[in-house]
Parts: C-alpha cells; sequence; structure tokens
C-alpha cells in the first residue's frame, strides 16, 4: 500500500500517482517529487504532518503555482537532505512571503520502513531504484 501527499489540498491519499479523493488532483508530474513525499520514504505520519504544511499555505495562497514553489522552499530550507532547490530570487522572495504568513508547522521526518530497508539496499550497493532525494 502507498500513501502519498497530495500537493495541492495536503490530505494524505492512496497512492503517489493517483488523483487525491479530497481535491481530484494528480501527481506533480514529476515521478521522484510524488515518491519523495510517499511512505516509499517517509511514514503516514510525517506524510500527514507535511500535509498541515501544504494547508497552512492554501490558507494564505490560492495560486497554485506559488503554493507548490513555497511548499518546496519550506522543504529545501528546513529538510534540505529531501529536497534542495534554488527558485529565481522573485519566486524565492514571493515564496518566502507565503512562507512568512502561513507561519507552516515544523515537521519532525520519521522515515518509513520501506525507506529505511531501501537505503540500507543502496549503502550496500545495490541498486534500489532512483534516489528521490536528489533534486
Amino acid at each position: 500500500m502507498t500513501w502519498a501527499l497530495c500537493f495541492h489540498c495536503g490530505e494524505t491519499k492512496f497512492g503517489a500517482i493517483l488523483p487525491c479523493p479530497e481535491c481530484n488532483v494528480a501527481s506533480t508530474g514529476n515521478m521522484q517529487l510524488d515518491i519523495a513525499f510517499s511512505d516509499h520514504r517517509i511514514s503516514k505520519e510525517t506524510i500527514a504532518a507535511f500535509g498541515r504544511v501544504v494547508q497552512a499555505i492554501r490558507q494564505v495562497c490560492d495560486d497554485d503555482e506559488l503554493g507548490i514553489w513555497s511548499f518546496l522552499r519550506y522543504i529545501s530550507i528546513n529538510h534540505p537532505h529531501i529536497l534542495k532547490i534554488t527558485l529565481d530570487p522573485e519566486m524565492a522572495t514571493q515564496a518566502e512571503a507565503v512562507l512568512v504568513a502561513a507561519n507552516p508547522p515544523l515537521v519532525t521526518v520519521v522515515e518509513s520502513e520501506r525507506g529505511r530497508m531501501t537505503r540500507e539496499m543502496e549503502g550496500n550497493g545495490h541498486d534500489a531504484g532512483a534516489n528521490a532525494a536528489d533534486g
């Protein structure tokens, strides 16, 4: 079973690339990003916590593009081991303003059991697939 974050509404959904049953928005189109925020890598509780970040951002930002870039900036600043991005200066300023207004909660990342097994296999030289944390 795969649980994943809906980047649009913040709900935990079944399937990283399937549409969210709450908002009907599908994946981001970037498989590595979708998998990075699924129980392939992080716990279901961490997915829910990141969902609260998305929801805080959505409360102050109704622009879908700016909302996702703001979330990704939050991740890049607070959890660069998951994803590190560099935004152009204008988008970075806008995303930072959204984050200040949203005041999203801090999230403690807990690796999923599947993520731990994958990391250990990759560390032992086994090819366990692409590293979703590469950004």
